[in-house]
């Protein structure tokens, strides 16, 4: 009885270590490679994850300087937190650049594409297969490596208040709402449809009635709201300039104490009067 029960025990254990690495080994895995092409693809991803990469951390390197040199002098607990992670932030982004490099000159000295590969010995091939694997690995690992060191950075700032924001995901939402309320705006096409033929036909009958001028007066109010909500649209399509210039980089720290940035009080606010303009729009189409 007793055995029988240590062998469940030692069967679950198993099941449960199995279950972990499977679960591990899901979260971190080499290119799926099926030719040459899908392999450029993969390379060319990772090459502009590293010029994305080379571009914040400029500014990256300067922000977390700043803070740990703050918490040496304020609170050395958090600096313990937090620049084992930054160290680890550094060599992923140097990780992956050396292995994409090594990578790139290997490929560009093997034949890869579909007839090539026929002239090539099933062991060669199968070096060539493993190479990619090994290094494709080991770039989805340090990738991973760096993801999680900038959560961890985070979660050392969070004790004091702070938070590493990145601009593009900070306004990636904003992207999101220029979609919906241009998608609103259009149904309003037919409106504008109808309300231009009775103009037309008003200016046509006579272009001195009081109902004309009411048309023209209807018409240049409609043409200034237009003009408002092509501004905020302008706005949301080049937000992550505007953030950028005002922050000066392409993220920042945010206290919690701080004040909100001159780009966010504008969305919310734009967002509110675009859609009190559209509802106005509707209202003066209606009436015409």
């Amino acid at each position: 009885m007793i055995l029988k029960k240590v062998l469940l025990l030692r069967v679950f254990a198993i099941a449960g270590t199995l279950f972990l690495f499977s679960n591990c080994a899901g979260k971190v895995k080499s290119w799926k490679i099926i030719d040459r092409h899908s392999l450029d693809v993969k390379i060319l991803e990772t090459n502009e994850w590293m010029n994305k990469r080379n571009d914040e951390s400029l500014h990256l390197n300067k922000i977390i300087r700043k803070e740990l040199k703050y918490f040496i002098d304020n609170d050395m607990r958090i600096y313990n937190r937090i620049n084992p992670h930054y160290e680890v932030f550094k060599k992923s982004i140097y990780e992956v650049d050396s292995l994409l490099k090594v990578l790139q000159v290997i490929v560009s000295k093997q034949p890869l594409t579909s007839s090539e590969l026929l002239n090539i010995s099933d062991e060669k091939k199968s070096d060539i297969k493993n190479i990619i694997k090994v290094k494709s690995l080991e770039i989805s690992r340090a990738k991973n490596k760096y993801n999680k060191s900038l959560k961890n950075i985070n979660k050392g700032l969070k004790k004091d208040n702070k938070k590493l924001i990145f601009i593009e995901d900070e306004v990636s939402s904003y992207k999101v709402t220029l979609f919906k309320i241009r998608y609103k705006r259009s149904q309003l096409n037919q409106e504008f449809e109808r309300f231009n033929k009775k103009a037309n036909m008003a200016f046509f009958y006579n272009s001195d009635s009081f109902y004309s001028k009411q048309i023209r007066k209807t018409s240049k109010k409609l043409e200034q709201l237009n003009k408002n909500l092509d501004d905020f649209e302008y706005f949301l399509s080049d937000i992550i300039e505007i953030a950028r210039k005002e922050v000066g980089s392409s993220a920042y720290i945010f206290n919690k104490n701080d004040k909100n940035k001159k780009y966010k009080i504008k969305y919310k606010n734009g967002l509110k009067q675009y859609l009190i303009n559209l509802e106005e729009m509707m209202r003066h189409l209606n009436s015409a």
